[in-house]
């Protein structure tokens, strides 16, 4: 009778060991369920390259005719115009004019680029057949009127949620008006009467892949 009594007595302390484990298991991971979970929020960028396109920030694109514009072939011009209105001829008229704008600001800027070089490089320490320096002070206004055949390459029209039209356009100058305006260039004197054409037209590209890095750039 003793040696069973001993026995239960044991058997209960061997139970009650086990439920205080089991108790203290159930606390720990009761504890753990209730702690917040990392996955629950945003993870923290864990390479660099993450980082790196969190700093950058979104990457705005630009719209087709204004990409366009910056693909214009060897003796072509182009820019791109926008405008909205309620009206979407109005829309794609103004459009075209702020695209003419452009491109003449951007004549402006080439062509007293070249202007400069051929000073440097044809009337340094020579008696030159012309004067050379009037493209430091060309005006927008003055390549207006190789602007008038310009065509638009490219126009896309789009609804806003107001109901207006938001037109975006891309006008060319074709190679045979850049022709002309480097024959009235040599007229008014702005480049030496004796560059050749070919000389004026390469010179130009030069200028113009300069101009489309800087823009690019920005």
């Amino acid at each position: 009778m003793k040696r069973n009594y001993m026995t239960v007595a044991f058997i209960g302390a061997m139970v009650a060991s086990v439920m205080v484990t089991s108790c203290g298991s159930s606390k720990k991971a009761a504890t753990t369920a209730s702690a917040p979970a990392y996955n629950s929020v945003q993870a923290a960028p864990s390479t660099v390259q993450q980082s790196q396109s969190l700093n950058r920030g979104v990457k705005q694109q630009k719209e087709e005719c204004e990409e366009l514009a910056l693909f214009a072939e060897a003796g072509t011009f182009r820019d791109a115009g926008n405008n909205i209105s309620d009206n979407e001829s109005l829309a794609t008229n103004l459009a075209l004019l702020d695209a003419r704008a452009k491109l003449a600001q951007q004549l402006e800027v080439l062509v007293s680029g070249m202007a400069r070089n051929f000073a440097q490089q044809h009337t340094e320490g020579q008696n030159s057949s012309a004067s050379v320096g009037k493209g430091t002070n060309l005006q927008q206004g003055y390549f207006e009127q190789f602007l008038r055949n310009s065509r638009p390459v490219c126009k896309n029209s789009y609804v806003k949620e107001d109901g207006r039209y938001n037109v975006y356009v891309c006008v060319e100058m074709p190679e045979a008006q850049t022709k002309a305006m480097v024959k009235q260039l040599k007229q008014d004197k702005i480049i030496e009467i004796d560059v050749r054409e070919d000389m004026a037209l390469q010179e130009l590209e030069k200028q113009k892949a300069a101009y489309k890095e800087k823009l690019e750039g920005q």
